[in-house]
């Protein structure tokens, strides 16, 4: 469906439908080869077979949940998602189709209708009027077709597409899977995405989760060990001596009563031998 989108885009930029769809059918085809290329890649390495379907329109979607099948979105095999959403895929590029061959047969009945918004603010509204009743068919596609039903359809495609993506990036991009899922649904740049991640190794994501915690608690058992080769980090001070007690400010004059004031006292080791530091003035 990135053909639509980009056709979309270049909407933006010029009038002419027949200008649009040759520049999206030019950035379509360019994205699309580079992700043809990143599931080739990914099938040669991993063994998978049918790799002729990566090369398909349609088929390379559900391919795309083969190469991600290492994974599962809440218990549902990533095959099976792939399969939906390509079938959805083929079935809004069929309606897209019909609509626009419905288009082309009525727009010379188009006309537009200006509606007053809000505030003398000018909308104007496309309507068809005089249609030919041999063309009935093609003005109801054109007035409902698009409006309802593909808007239902292309709902439901991003859903399983995005539960698609999930499954393949958290195969091949695990730290990123995020990341990645949201670009490809916001830019019409996934198959350049897949190119980038072709050459990592496909993991299941649950066991990564696993090896992440794994290497994260041995990191804390490692600091654990360091701390205890180097003593307590709260009873030691950077010479591993506890600064309380045996070097601390019991032995800076030498006594072993601990008490700091030792040196003043009758029992100290300081100068004053007496039972007061104020026997000069008793007299």
């Amino acid at each position: 469906m990135d053909f639509f989108e980009y056709a979309s885009l270049a909407g933006e930029f010029v009038n002419s439908v027949w200008v649009q769809f040759i520049v999206g059918g030019l950035c379509f085809a360019i994205v699309f080869i580079f992700e043809a290329i990143a599931l080739f890649t990914i099938a040669v390495r991993s063994g998978y077979r049918h790799k002729w379907m990566a090369f398909v329109p349609f088929f390379n979607t559900y391919y795309i949940g083969v190469c991600a099948q290492k994974n599962r979105f809440y218990n549902i095999d990533a095959k099976k998602i792939g399969l939906v959403t390509a079938i959805f895929e083929a079935v809004l590029f069929a309606g897209y189709v019909l609509y626009y061959v419905a288009y082309f047969l009525v727009m010379k009945y188009e006309v537009a209708v200006p509606t007053e918004v809000f505030n003398g603010l000018t909308v104007y509204i496309y309507e068809l009027r005089n249609c030919p009743q041999e063309l009935a068919w093609a003005a109801w596609i054109y007035d409902y077709l698009n409006r309802f039903i593909l808007r239902f359809v292309d709902l439901v495609f991003l859903i399983f597409n995005i539960a698609l993506l999930i499954c393949f990036f958290q195969t091949y991009a695990c730290r990123r899977y995020v990341l990645f899922t949201i670009t490809s649904v916001l830019f019409p740049i996934q198959g350049i995405l897949f190119f980038i991640v072709r050459n990592n190794v496909g993991v299941n994501y649950r066991d990564f989760l696993r090896a992440e915690q794994a290497r994260q608690y041995a990191a804390y058992q490692n600091y654990q060990q360091q701390q205890n080769f180097n003593g307590n980090p709260y009873g030691r001070d950077g010479y591993n001596n506890n600064p309380y007690n045996n070097n601390g400010y019991g032995n800076r004059d030498g006594g072993a009563s601990g008490d700091p004031f030792g040196g003043l006292g009758g029992s100290g080791n300081g100068e004053n031998k007496g039972g007061s530091p104020f026997d000069e003035f008793d007299n």
